[in-house]
């Protein structure tokens, strides 16, 4: 294995461990606790390409499948992914993708204030793809209106979410402008 592979399997790896960290902050709410989660996506899908972006929430999802305590709380299982709020765990793969591609544009942006702009609007873009898909598998799974779903995981969340997406594109782009001379950083931005 190359240096280059080694380097990218860490990089994945300390991604996922990150959003594993990420998700035990968090203020219990009925149903659906807020957590820095989405803030961790963000920074991750600002920051890796969108494969690498994808595999980092892959291996967080697949290490809370089978049974590592890294869910919200603590919580761990393959029953969590198909209960109530597992809808907002697989909408951070929709988000992590999402991010990236419209990050990989901000980096054709010549100006710091054009690139920090479209990483805010990648990132908003991405919180409004997770908690759509969240508070739509909310609703089915736990037998709700579209309306009572929307109230239980979508309102409470949309400013804490309209916060977390903005930090993630600013925490994001300082991140990539002091790593930008790290190997995978200029390879990621060659592609």
């Amino acid at each position: 294995m190359t240096h280059n592979k080694t380097q990218r399997l860490a990089i994945i790896a300390i991604a996922a461990a990150f959003l594993a960290i990420s998700s035990q902050i968090t203020i219990p709410l009925p149903i659906v606790p807020l957590t820095l989660q989405t803030l961790a996506v963000g920074i991750i899908a600002t920051v890796l390409t969108p494969l690498d972006s994808v595999l980092a929430i892959l291996v967080y999802l697949i290490l809370g499948a089978i049974g590592l305590p890294v869910f919200a709380g603590g919580a761990a299982g393959f029953g969590v992914i198909l209960g109530p709020t597992g809808g907002f765990l697989i909408g951070f793969l929709f988000q992590a993708l999402q991010v990236a591609q419209l990050s990989k544009l901000a980096l054709l942006v010549k100006t710091a204030r054009g690139k920090l702009a479209l990483f805010i609007i990648a990132n908003l873009i991405g919180t409004i793809w997770c908690l759509a898909i969240g508070t739509a598998w909310l609703a089915v799974v736990a037998r709700l209106s579209l309306q009572t779903g929307f109230n239980l995981g979508f309102l409470p969340f949309i400013i804490p979410g309209i916060i977390k997406a903005i930090l993630a594109a600013i925490i994001g782009y300082y991140i990539r402008r002091a790593l930008k001379t790290n190997a995978y950083f200029i390879r990621s931005t060659a592609k």
